[in-house]
């Protein structure tokens, strides 16, 4: 048996629905706003947005009201897929949204994502690049020996006796 529905990634949504008949689940989980689109395979839908629904979301988010859309998509050409995570934290759901932002790159969400790509890397290079440049200094200092500071100098010691019969 094959279960119905439409796979992003390892998770399977349900079969999409169109948008404007859609009515928010009692339960948490994740949503994908879809575009029929021939170029997709296996199923005919490109995603445009996935969002988050249940504890906490915030209403902007929420399909229903359209806050995100582009004036120029017409919404009864919109369908609508869903992800139930029903006892998942914000943070579980977050977590799976971004990843999926990052794999299908949602049209509707495509500066969200260069965003959040470049603040990445951006911490990421300054948390790399600090200490690396650090430590370079450093063992550029002590190779050098230039500058010997009275704490990595060593004191000399006097000669050792040799070991054996004199």
């Amino acid at each position: 048996m094959v279960a119905s529905g439409i796979r992003f990634n390892d998770h399977l949504f349900t079969e999409p629905a169109r948008l404007v008949d859609w009515q928010a689940p009692k339960y948490a989980g994740l949503f994908v706003i879809l575009a029929q689109d021939a170029n997709w395979a296996p199923k005919p839908y490109q995603p445009l947005y996935f969002g988050e629904f249940g504890n906490n979301t915030p209403e902007t988010l929420m399909p229903g009201n359209h806050a995100h859309a582009p004036a120029s998509e017409g919404s009864t050409m919109l369908f609508i897929s869903v992800l139930p995570m029903p006892f998942s934290t914000t943070a579980q759901r977050w977590a799976l949204r971004n990843e999926l932002l990052w794999a299908y790159n949602a049209t509707w969400q495509a500066t969200e994502v260069r965003a959040a790509v470049s603040g990445l890397a951006n911490q990421l290079g300054e948390v790399d690049k600090t200490p690396h440049q650090q430590r370079a200094a450093q063992l550029l200092h002590l190779l050098t020996g230039a500058n010997k500071s009275v704490e990595t100098q060593q004191p000399e010691r006097e000669p050792r006796r040799r070991i054996g019969f004199v």
